[in-house]
């Protein structure tokens, strides 16, 4: 596999993790929108806006798990690359391939567990307390994000694992290392 080819599709992998974190910036403006028009209510016309605080709740999960994939493309999340900076190539990116593995893996556990949880709630039929809105679509939510986080984590582990043998590998992940 070429590195041209890893680029181009390392790419529009950030493309498309930067559309998902679409939702997570509409998630973030609905809940900062929402809480002005609940505060303002309050104040002038002491009428808050019912169930903006359950709205908030379900926003706020929505936009967390809708931002990991693009954190993870633009490599923001937090490695410990310090330490194994400084051992052999080989050595380096195994130890980072098994922390990519691991992260992988407890990815999928979430996500595995967010589509059992919505699933759950659709069954038992879990409403907020105050609007009664349905919880299993935010679950789906969760668990599409979480679905798209571990393939974005799988794919960048596969990387790390080619660059245990290969330098320009290792050159292009290592330029995001600080």
């Amino acid at each position: 596999m070429s590195i041209e080819k890893v680029k181009k599709m390392s790419s529009k992998m950030s493309k498309f993790t930067t559309a998902v974190g679409v939702v997570s910036f509409v998630c973030v403006l609905a809940m900062m929108l929402m809480n002005v028009a609940d505060v303002i209510m309050t104040k002038i016309a002491q009428k808050p806006v019912i169930g903006a605080y359950e709205l908030t709740q379900r926003f706020l999960m929505c936009a967390v798990f809708a931002s990991f994939a693009y954190g993870q493309s633009k490599k923001s999340h937090i490695n410990m690359t310090l330490i194994i900076a400084k051992f052999p190539r080989a050595v380096r990116f195994i130890i980072f391939t098994l922390m990519g593995v691991l992260s992988t893996v407890a990815a999928a556990a979430m996500t595995w567990a967010a589509l059992l949880q919505g699933n759950v709630a659709l069954d038992t039929g879990y409403m907020t307390e105050v609007l009664y809105i349905p919880l299993y679509p935010f679950y789906y939510v969760e668990f599409v994000a979480m679905a798209i986080f571990t393939v974005t984590l799988a794919y960048d582990t596969v990387l790390s694992a080619i660059a245990i043998g290969r330098d320009d590998f290792a050159e292009m992940i290592q330029a995001d290392w600080s």
